[in-house]
């Protein structure tokens, strides 16, 4: 790999390179990254790229793809040589956040070549933009903004994706099942499905993250806007912390079942940026009396005149948005609290 640039994207935090390599090279290296982020995106059907799988074989030129990796201060590679060898010794755990699609034709002309006996123009060049972010929010924040609005990945696909490759639950204690297994009636045990509504929620700072009401589409769209909205800022509070904050909580069986709710989850995922610097300390104890303040006072409400799963996001959203003042009050100045929301 021939590394020409380097710069830095100040949205992202992130070094930006750009890169050359040959198709031969792309094969053995790029290739197989296409399944690095599970269910990335289907590869589309063979023939909406049968044109550019015969253009290969005539030496065209492909537009460029993108490799982005996660590195801790990505700002230590000051220069061309240093982001050239990162590339180099970290290129199979990078991530293809666009040309999945090309690299997949690419392939299949290779193999077509080899079937048909004729050359592959394997010295040919492709162009590789290089990203190298600090967090997986501000990768996520950057496929959005390459990958919105085409319907084959929307923003949500890209955050369940990404949620389900790269977090290592169990770095942090947190391990995910899926809804049929049994094992998520232990202490620690946990959703996938409900750790990835609660990454949207935290991402986009909003508890309206699957409206019924709203068709599919209008909803990605949406969905995306908020989430870009919020610009990653230097020093910002990331999931992965916040996953480690409720594996910490969250070996307390009676907590462990608060969070097992998921509208308490995602309420919480939503505020959590907000109220973290106030819960980063809190023992387990005292959010136990926390939850248990807030549930008593959430039972002053009728339900019938509320919708109540909706009702209950938004209350855990506000005391946790809150929670500086909110883990001192009583149930009363709790339930004062909550008619904010509710009333």
């Amino acid at each position: 790999m021939q590394v020409f640039s380097h710069d830095y994207d100040g949205v992202v935090g992130a070094v930006v390179s750009l890169a050359r390599v040959d198709y031969s090279y792309a094969l053995q290296n790029l290739h197989p990254l296409v399944n690095q982020l599970s269910e990335q995106r289907n590869t589309q059907s063979p023939k909406f790229y049968e044109r550019l799988q015969r253009d290969i074989l005539k030496r065209c030129l492909m537009p460029p793809i993108t490799l982005a990796f996660i590195r801790d201060n990505p700002t230590d590679l000051v220069d061309i040589e240093h982001v050239a060898k990162f590339v180099a010794e970290n290129v199979s755990s990078g991530f293809i956040l666009d040309g999945i699609q090309r690299l997949s034709t690419l392939k299949r002309a290779k193999d077509a070549a080899l079937v048909d006996a004729v050359d592959f123009p394997g010295d040919q060049s492709l162009f590789v933009n290089v990203i190298i972010c600090p967090s997986i929010d501000n990768l996520l924040y950057r496929m959005i903004t390459l990958n919105n609005g085409q319907k084959p990945m929307t923003a949500r696909h890209q955050v369940e994706i990404l949620a389900d490759s790269a977090f290592e639950f169990g770095d942090n204690e947190l391990f995910l099942a899926t809804e049929k297994s049994k094992t998520r009636r232990k202490v620690g045990v946990f959703s996938r499905a409900d750790f990835e509504v609660g990454y949207m929620a935290f991402l986009s700072a909003s508890v309206n993250i699957d409206s019924q009401k709203l068709i599919q589409e209008k909803l990605n769209e949406l969905l995306a806007h908020k989430i870009l909205e919020r610009n990653p800022a230097a020093g910002d509070v990331e999931f992965s912390t916040v996953l480690d904050l409720i594996a910490r909580l969250a070996k307390d069986p009676a907590i462990d079942q608060w969070f097992k709710v998921t509208n308490n989850l995602i309420g919480f995922c939503a505020a959590a940026r907000e109220g973290y610097d106030a819960m980063s300390s809190v023992s387990t104890d005292e959010f136990k009396l926390f939850i248990s303040n807030f549930e008593a006072a959430f039972r002053s409400f009728d339900v019938a005149k509320i919708k109540l799963g909706r009702a209950r996001r938004e209350s855990v959203a506000e005391v946790i948005k809150n929670f500086s003042l909110a883990k001192h009050f009583d149930v009363n100045e709790t339930t004062d609290l909550l008619i904010r929301v509710l009333d």
